[in-house]
């Protein structure tokens, strides 16, 4: 019994020594992971912070694409600019149903509105639409992207970043307003849901409050690689050529694919668009038609002006920024403008012209349809257009007072000054005008006819053939001899009443 005794209280003591380890091994037995899981720290990718994260959904699937039908491919590289969309316009329309177009694009992004105009052109397309992203749709080209009914990514691609943004004065870019943002998000989300995706993808691409679980984080503005449009059904299929295009989109090799051009006249309205060549075409119209008006008869300023508007109002109107509503307008202030030159004093006509030609300037150089005023307000549309005009109309009279002054001394400006006094004369016979010589200079006297700029003046009793040195004079005005030069003189207005004392 002594043995068996001690035996038990060797075992209890060795069971009283084991049970903390026991303990032990258990706790480590329940915090090892179970077999195939990979331990991580707490709120990593795989705890329990990430448990509620969505997975990509993948790929979306194939729209049918049509078997047979005309297959059309446009490159579409650089800027996305005013003269780009009425060529893709066309482009778009000339395609039907059954047909396939497909656009290979490269672009960092670029105006707002073309890129808007294109979109609109895509969402009503009779055609199945292709946007094969070779190797980046940045910004507007994102736009453009997500208006099509497939997105095919090549190796290296890049999709997103479509937050608008300010130019500045040294070329840098600004921020622009929230109003500005707000817009653009939901064009983008309008745009993409249009086709099937997500929308909240779509806004996180402009603005980057935007939050997307598992793919975007508040605070970052989100660009999409390849790998990640196609995990997140951005983007369709996969292509590094063209033929693994077509593979792609399960349709064999095309025998025939047509490659349209943009036509000489869109190639032209392009560059006549650009905005500083439209500075220049509007102040040369408008200046042209000004020395026409000051010295009438050889038409020479008066066809260059209308060439210089018509290139300006040609190529606005080829990109779908002048409609002939703002050819009318202009006309109008044109008309009204001429009526205040040719019979002076009443200033309502010219203030009226001035404002018509002003506004039509203004709004051949906006889409106010398809943006609205306030959103091209706030993102500098709007602002720069009317430093454009208003720079115009000042270049416009500064250069008009200095042909004016400048004119009448050289040798091609008084023939043509000379020229519309001689048509005059021939109309109305022959006056009764004496020579000018030198002596008649610093004398005052009093204008027989209104000078615009040429007519008559009486001096000393004798109606002598005049040049008004700046602008209209109206007949009956008092005038002092500048100088005298070939057979006639130059002559300033003068206050009534002035120096009468040298002109008696």
């Amino acid at each position: 019994m002594t043995g068996l005794w001690r035996l038990l209280e060797q075992a209890a003591r060795w069971a009283r020594l084991a049970t903390p380890l026991l303990a032990l091994l258990a706790t480590m037995a329940l915090c090892l992971p179970a077999r195939g899981e990979t331990a991580t720290p707490a709120g990593g990718p795989g705890g329990a912070a990430a448990a509620g994260t969505p997975a990509p959904p993948g790929p979306r699937p194939l729209p049918p694409i049509p078997g047979a039908g005309k297959v059309t491919v446009v490159a579409i590289s650089g800027t996305i600019d005013l003269g780009l969309s009425p060529f893709l316009e066309r482009v778009v329309a000339a395609q039907g149903e059954g047909d396939l177009l497909v656009l290979d694009i490269s672009t960092l992004g670029g105006r707002i509105d073309a890129a808007l105009a294109i979109r609109d052109a895509l969402l009503r397309a009779r055609a199945r639409t292709v946007c094969w992203v070779n190797p980046r749709a940045i910004s507007a080209g994102a736009l453009i992207s997500l208006a099509c009914d497939v997105i095919a990514v090549a190796p290296g691609a890049t999709l997103g970043a479509a937050t608008p943004v300010q130019i500045g004065e040294g070329g840098e870019m600004k921020p622009v307003a929230e109003k500005v943002v707000s817009y653009m998000r939901k064009e983008m989300r309008a745009t993409a849901e249009a086709k099937g995706r997500r929308g909240d993808i779509a806004e996180a691409m402009v603005d980057a409050d935007v939050e997307v679980p598992g793919l975007d984080e508040k605070g970052k503005l989100l660009t999409l690689d390849g790998a990640q449009a196609l995990a997140w059904g951005v983007a369709e299929v996969q292509a590094g050529s063209e033929a693994d295009l077509f593979g792609a989109l399960g349709r064999a090799q095309p025998a025939e694919i047509t490659r349209p051009r943009p036509s000489f006249a869109e190639q032209l309205a392009r560059f006549l668009s650009d905005p500083t060549l439209s500075g220049v075409l509007m102040t040369l119209g408008m200046l042209g038609i000004l020395l026409e008006l000051y010295a009438p008869g050889h038409g020479v300023s008066l066809a260059v002006g209308l060439s210089c508007l018509a290139l300006f109002f040609f190529g606005h109107h080829v990109v779908k920024l002048a409609g002939w509503e703002e050819l009318a307008l202009f006309a109008v202030g044109a008309i009204l403008i001429a009526v205040e030159i040719l019979v002076p004093g009443h200033i309502v006509p010219g203030v009226a012209g001035a404002a018509c030609v002003a506004s039509a300037l203004l709004l051949s150089l906006l889409d106010l349809e398809r943006v609205p005023v306030d959103v091209a307000w706030h993102a500098g549309w709007l602002p720069r257009a009317l430093a454009s005009v208003c720079g115009s109309l000042a270049a416009t009279a500064a250069l008009a007072v200095a042909a004016a002054r400048i004119a009448p001394r050289t040798r091609f400006g008084r023939r043509l000054v000379l020229d519309a006094a001689i048509r005059g004369v021939a109309v109305g016979g022959p006056p009764e005008v004496s020579a000018a010589p030198a002596s008649l200079v610093d004398r005052l006297g009093t204008a027989a006819t209104d000078l615009r700029p040429s007519g008559k003046v009486a001096l000393d009793g004798r109606r002598v053939e005049a040049l008004s040195e700046l602008g209209y004079v109206e007949a009956g005005a008092r005038v002092r001899v500048i100088r005298a030069e070939g057979g006639r003189v130059v002559v300033r207005a003068i206050a009534r009443g002035a120096d009468e004392e040298r002109g008696a």
